[in-house]
């Protein structure tokens, strides 16, 4: 009988000594604490009572021992419960209601952002905005040379930027302190290598690729696409000239040439509008990482956004890298809500669209050129066969 008491008064203590889990995600460490220390006082308890009930036998080593081994699993189970409630806590972060104002402020960014870069792409023609070259300005009277500058002023022009700015260090071996070299430059090659519309150019190789490109690698860029577009090196005809019959036809064949190189200009000038850095990007990247802490850890590596700002295409990068190669995007995940998982899958969604309708748009330019070619290729085939059909006609008259 007086062993059923004992017992029942070991059970009330245990449900004392029990955890109280309200209000334990607002201080874990206090909850835990406290839990902690009623198990190991109630254990004490029930030991010091079992061992007056005649339940507990042995010698006090087996007490301590036995001590030992119930705070261990106290211990292990105190652990376990931090471990859960950091899970929680990282849950949370990443399930907070979604803010109207921030997503908001996303998509408000992002139009502007959009806008911003085609207006860059325009900026970039001769006597836009962006066209005169400052960093790189032995260059500049190369890539802005007046239309009708002749071939021996825009060769003059070309060289002295590449000896400027671009010898590399074979050239400069080879020709260093002539005119078409002085000195090793401080971009070697950047007007001839593909990789500085790309990937950036590069003050020596191995140099990291860039998606956002500094102030001198943006009039690389120029420099390499006023180069690879290979403008007609149009003369200026005079009044008189200009009056007569063949001066009409000359004129008539430059504005073809220019038409037809402006659709391989505008393609270039697309691909560099997208590596340069719009300030409307540092706005846009302030809410996507807002309450988002993998995407802010992950943004951070990207030193450049903190001078330069973010460029559209690394930006695009970015959203891609901070999901695709971000492993703390896993750990948020796994921890969030199914209504913040089908958040994330709609914001994808969006980024996919995107995405897809700017495809759209790099298909559309590609077919124009691609016809543009078939009419080159059409015009050399015919051209002639018509020239000669037309001269049998007159011969005839």
């Amino acid at each position: 009988m007086k062993k059923f008491h004992v017992s029942l008064l070991a059970a009330a203590l245990l449900v004392f000594a029990a955890p109280a889990r309200a209000g334990c995600c607002a201080q874990p460490d206090v909850v835990a604490a406290v839990w902690g220390a009623a198990q190991w006082t109630a254990t004490q308890i029930n030991l010091y009572i079992s061992k007056l009930a005649g339940v507990v036998e042995g010698t006090g080593k087996m007490i301590l021992q036995s001590q030992a081994e119930n705070t261990k699993a106290i211990n292990q189970q105190a652990a376990e419960r931090e471990k859960n409630m950091e899970l929680y806590r990282l849950g949370q972060q990443y399930q907070l209601p979604p803010d109207p104002c921030t997503l908001g402020a996303i998509a408000t960014h992002a139009e502007a952002m959009n806008r911003a870069q085609g207006a860059i792409a325009s900026s970039f023609q001769p006597g836009g905005s962006r066209s005169r070259l400052q960093a790189l300005k032995a260059a500049d009277a190369y890539v802005n040379a007046p239309v009708d500058a002749g071939p021996e002023a825009r060769a003059a022009s070309l060289v002295a930027a590449h000896s400027k700015h671009f010898c590399d260090v074979t050239e400069a071996q080879k020709y260093g302190g002539t005119r078409v070299c002085q000195t090793t430059g401080e971009l070697p090659g950047a007007d001839i290598k593909a990789e500085t519309l790309l990937a950036g150019a590069k003050a020596r190789p191995g140099d990291p690729d860039s998606y956002t490109f500094t102030q001198k690698q943006i009039e690389a860029a120029q420099t390499l696409i006023a180069n690879a577009s290979d403008p007609l090196p149009v003369r200026g005809l005079n009044k008189a000239e200009a009056n007569t019959r063949a001066g009409v036809e000359y004129y008539s064949l430059a504005l073809a040439g220019q038409a037809k190189m402006s659709f391989s200009l505008q393609a270039m000038r697309d691909a560099l509008a997208r590596r340069v850095p719009v300030p409307e990007g540092k706005a846009l990247v302030a809410a996507i990482t807002k309450g988002n802490p993998s995407a802010a850890a992950y943004y951070a590596r990207l030193p450049h956004l903190k001078t330069e700002g973010i460029s559209a295409l690394d930006l695009q990068d970015a959203e891609v890298a901070r999901r695709y190669r971000n492993p703390q995007w896993l750990v948020d995940m796994s921890a969030a809500s199914p209504a913040a998982v089908a958040r994330e899958q709609a914001f994808m969604a969006a980024l996919l669209l995107d995405f897809q309708m700017r495809q759209q748009l790099s298909n559309e330019r590609q077919e124009i050129l691609l016809g543009q070619i078939a009419a080159a290729l059409t015009r050399m085939d015919m051209g002639p066969k018509l020239e000669a059909a037309y001269r049998q006609v007159r011969a005839q008259q």
